[in-house]
């Protein structure tokens, strides 16, 4: 009776493997310890739509395998708790639309449908046109070779896109921020090239503003024919309504400039268009602005874009220059890697880095939208699949549970990297994005008005070279919702920020970050700022070290900014972060355990609640603070229950940056270890201020109304301890080690309380995704 069971058993079996072959050409295993059929399917760069999906007979495109797998499970070839595998041959897939999955095509929990290269990173999804080597050719117009520098003649090289079927692209915006409006990109061997620019690696500057673009009256106009005056030139405005926001004016040519550019700027042709990216007023702020017109005699650069904060105004750095670049001039190709398309003859030059051979790869990335989406899937991975170049996206996850991206490689994206919204227990793992036009990763999950967490993970990624459109804003992480997790990530290289962050109860934490912030001013590492209602954050056990480019005090570490309230910065690193844990005028925040190390100030608390005219201004939406916490219903549950003081804060002082407590730091080297200004000063007894040790003879606090003391106020001094001519003890100091020795001194003045900063388990580590750590 058994052998015949046996024998029946077997039968049912490959009559089960026949039928799902015959519904389906798919490989089959069986899994005899779960008895689920295991689906594989099979692409490759040169398959064909209609074969079978096998290794044998790959599918051509994603899309195919997509549809065989949605077929099979109409007629039940594939069960819908069967493993499904799609394995992407090495190559390179040229994508014209977005790959996209919906909730039809999610998996299980248990079984997951997986997409994944054949070899690690082997398979490539671009975003955009090859441009064979070939269709370069040497230049012979002789009315372009005079446009060029005689130095380049016989090194730049055009092809034209036409004979390759390549569509002709739209010429950019008058303005934009970041990212051109519309493509393309050019890169070569996968790094990304620059668009022809004056100068070429540094900044040209200006300090004279004849029209700052502002809307005019009276009185602006006045004094603007007075600077013009002084100045010896005549302005006279294009046809242009100066009583809106317009295109401003400055000298382009003085010579108190640091970079006169005059005789570049004399000899450029303007009919094809040039644009000028720069931090037009503040540091903080980069726009491109499109050129209207060049007075080569008076040296006057009309701008055409329209700078919503105005152009030449006072920086809070204080900058006696605003610094821009002209960029899109073919004038200007004139070094290795710059290029320029000509949109009007679809014609592209280019200045190769290296000799061109047949195994250089040009790519020109035009695909603005995401190269994989995942619209409402569930249970989908991507692993080990290289993204981009592309001028959008890499990956976008919208909603779904439980979708994971990892061990990907996302590089030379015009926009961002990956993006998470919505959805919960979405997973980034143990993937490198770099040379991303913006914000690297992107996650928004969660419920805030019901204080509901998505708990969206990206944990063990290498981030560096992100902003690089967006020079501002546009971090490795955009981190909002309710819930979420940026854990163990290694952040570096990038002109402004490396986490944006809002949204409650989000943890950042064991991140290494460094080399950020080296472009601009007013600017820290981690930013959040102006919204009570960002309650509950925690930045906890991160190195944050070497910002900025030199020891620059509009360099932040943490900068809170705004009446920013109820943060928890604890156990952190900060070394050589200058201003370490800024707060600007915020309430309720906690700055506890943390290590600060030659730091110019170890914790900055300021009161521009109180002074600060915007303060929940009518006129001004985004300093609305109350309006933003009644929107959320802050006053009732649950956000009277886990926030009771934001609850009461209109009835408590409001504009004061009351309830901050500051305790159980340690400060080495640190120029100041407190800074306040004169209102704080005097609220000082309703800060908690306790167990901080300072080592070394620091100034203790600086009052912004000018005087300098080196005590706190007696009733106070008696919460810190100063240790003079103190070694610090720790295990390599010259090595950046900084876990403290067995027999550390310090260890014995450490309050009680005192939790030791697990040093050694931040940053990357080696899982089944990285099994190779990044040398620094």
């Amino acid at each position: 009776m058994t052998r015949i069971l046996e024998t029946s058993f077997i039968l049912l079996r490959n009559i089960l493997i026949c039928c799902a072959i015959c519904y389906v050409n798919i490989n089959v295993n069986i899994d005899f310890q779960s008895n689920i059929y295991a689906a594989e399917f099979y692409v490759a760069p040169n398959g064909k739509p209609d074969n079978s999906g096998t290794k044998s007979e790959p599918f051509g495109t994603l899309e195919d395998a997509r549809n065989a797998i949605r077929s099979a499970r109409i007629t039940k070839s594939i069960q819908p708790d069967e493993s499904v595998t799609v394995y992407l041959a090495t190559g390179k897939y040229l994508l014209s639309k977005s790959f996209e999955l919906k909730q039809e095509d999610s998996g299980t929990e248990k079984n997951p449908v997986v997409y994944r290269s054949e070899t690690p990173l082997g398979a490539e999804l671009i975003g955009g046109f090859v441009v064979p080597v070939s269709a370069f050719k040497k230049i012979n117009d002789p009315e372009i070779l005079k446009r060029l520098d005689p130095a380049v003649h016989g090194k730049v090289f055009v092809a034209d896109l036409n004979a390759l079927n390549i569509p002709a692209m739209n010429q950019w915006a008058n303005q934009f921020k970041g990212r051109p409006n519309t493509p393309p990109e050019l890169f070569f061997n996968n790094e990304p090239m620059t668009v022809a620019r004056f100068p070429n690696h540094t900044w040209a500057g200006f300090k004279t503003t004849l029209d700052n673009g502002l809307p005019h009256n009276e009185k602006t106009d006045e004094t603007n024919k007075k600077i013009a005056e002084k100045k010896g030139v005549e302005f006279v405005h294009s046809e242009t309504d100066t009583k809106k926001l317009h295109g401003g004016s400055f000298l382009y040519d003085e010579e108190t400039l640091k970079n006169r550019i005059s005789e570049r700027v004399d000899c450029w042709d303007s009919e094809n268009g040039i644009w000028l990216c720069g931090y037009w007023t503040h540091d903080w702020s980069d726009e491109v602005l499109k050129v209207a017109s060049i007075d080569t005699k008076q040296k006057i650069m009309t701008l055409l874009g329209v700078h919503s904060y105005g152009i030449g105004g006072q920086s809070w750095a204080g900058y006696s220059e605003r610094r821009y670049f002209a960029m899109n001039l073919l004038e200007e190709l004139d070094t290795p890697q710059e290029w320029y398309l000509d949109r009007k003859t679809n014609q592209l030059y280019f200045y190769p880095p290296k000799d061109l051979s047949d195994s250089s790869t040009i790519i020109l990335s035009t695909l603005d939208q995401p190269l994989v989406l995942l619209n409402g899937s569930s249970f989908v991975r991507f692993q080990e699949i290289a993204l981009g170049p592309t001028f959008g996206n890499g990956i976008e996850i919208r909603g779904g549970t439980k979708n994971a991206v990892l061990a990907c490689r996302i590089s030379g994206t015009g926009r961002g990297g990956i993006v998470l919204n919505g959805g919960t227990t979405n997973l980034v793992r143990s993937c490198d994005l770099y040379h991303i036009g913006g914000t690297a990763v992107s996650i928004n999950g969660g419920d805030r008005k019901t204080l509901t967490s998505a708990e969206h993970l990206a944990e063990n990624n290498h981030i560096y070279h992100f902003g690089r459109l967006q020079r501002t804003y546009a971090g490795a992480f955009g981190l909002q919702g309710v819930g979420n997790i940026v854990r163990n990530n290694l952040i570096h290289d990038a002109p402004h920020l490396a986490i944006l962050y809002g949204g409650n109860e989000n943890r950042i934490e064991r991140n290494e970050i460094y080399h950020v912030v080296q472009e601009t001013s007013d600017a820290g590492a981690l930013y959040t700022g102006r919204d009570w209602t960002t309650q509950g954050n925690i930045i906890a056990e991160n190195y944050i070290h070497d910002l900025g480019t030199s020891d620059s005090h509009g360099t932040m570490g943490v900068y809170l900014d705004d009446c920013d309230c109820g943060d928890i910065i604890q156990r952190n690193i900060f070394y050589k972060a200058s201003r370490a844990v800024f707060i600007g005028g915020g309430r309720d925040n906690i700055a506890e355990n943390n290590l600060f190390i030659e730091c110019y100030q170890g914790i900055s608390l300021d009161s521009r609640g109180m002074t600060w005219k915007q303060w929940n201004s009518p006129d001004d939406s985004s300093w609305q603070l109350e309006r933003k916490a009644k929107e959320l219903n802050y006053q009732n549950p649950p956000w009277s229950e886990r926030y009771p003081k934001l609850a009461t804060i209109m009835q408590n002082e409001p504009k004061a940056p009351l309830g901050c407590i500051f305790q159980r730091n340690v400060m080495v080297d640190c120029k100041q270890w407190l800074h306040v200004d004169g209102n704080v000063l005097k609220l000082l007894e309703r800060t908690d201020l306790k167990d901080n040790i300072i080592i070394s003879n620091n100034v203790i606090v600086e009052n912004l109304v000018k005087s300098e003391d080196d005590k706190l106020p007696s009733k106070e001094k008696s919460l810190q301890k100063y240790l003079v001519n103190f070694e610090s003890g720790f295990m390599d100091y010259d090595n950046r080690n900084f876990n403290l020795k067995s027999d550390s001194l310090l260890r014995q003045h450490l309050p009680d309380k005192f939790e030791p900063i697990p040093f050694d388990k931040i940053g990357l580590f080696v899982d089944e995704y990285r099994t190779v750590l990044p040398k620094k």
